[in-house]
């Protein structure tokens, strides 16, 4: 299972305008966002079998991670819900693309049979330890057995750093938007955590922002 990160950040690196804030709020202190700026997001989506984001990303943003699909490429989404806190009606089930939600021991009865209803796939995590905790490396071998052999997080911050703290990450694509926002908002990886060195791969100007392309060392 090959794991990328794709990420807008501003130049001080956060993604968000604030700490419960939608990512789509900092749209509008942007100059226009021309459509080759979108197409870059797509094209990095279309590498993977999968999209995958946090929890806290579908409760903020409702969003359906499905704007990159084509005739060439089936649109697969992902996130983890181990107690069944994103709302009904969000348009992560809306029945449009095939949808998976990690669960584990702590996932009420009812929202796993809600997601059956739905048609959405639930992948068993519980960590060994603690089955009502989410394993993050049992959910991504759950995601392959389901034959999914690589996924891009587009975070939020939070699973961004398990993932990195993990080591889970193969190549970190940030999209360095021209803007400076509040140092006290989310950042790319939130939380602690120990210094990592990258290799940049690849750096590419679009628009007025700049696409960065980062393996680890």
């Amino acid at each position: 299972m090959r794991v990328d990160l794709l990420s807008a950040a501003s130049l001080n690196g956060l993604v968000t305008m604030g700490r419960g804030r939608s990512s789509y709020d900092v749209i509008e202190y942007l100059p226009p966002i021309p459509p080759e700026f979108w197409a870059v997001k797509a094209e990095i989506r279309r590498r993977h079998d999968a999209v995958l984001i946090g929890t806290n990303t579908v409760l903020t943003n409702d969003p359906t991670m499905a704007s990159h699909g084509s005739a060439e490429h089936r649109v697969v989404r992902a996130t983890l819900d181990r107690t069944g806190r994103i709302p009904r009606h969000f348009r992560f089930f809306d029945g449009s693309v095939r949808t998976l939600i990690g669960v584990t021991g702590a996932t009420p009865p009812d929202y796993l049979q809600f997601l059956e209803e739905r048609g959405v796939e639930a992948v068993p995590c519980g960590a060994p330890e603690e089955e009502s905790k989410a394993d993050l490396r049992l959910f991504l071998e759950g995601l392959e057995a389901k034959g999914i052999r690589s996924v891009v997080c587009e975070g939020g911050g939070i699973l961004s750093r398990a993932l990195l703290d993990q080591g889970l990450l193969g190549d970190i694509h940030v999209l360095v938007l021209p803007v400076i926002l509040d140092g006290g908002s989310v950042n790319l990886f939130e939380g602690a955590g120990m210094p990592v060195p990258l290799k940049l791969e690849g750096m590419e100007r679009v628009w007025e922002a700049v696409v960065l392309r980062y393996s680890i060392r």
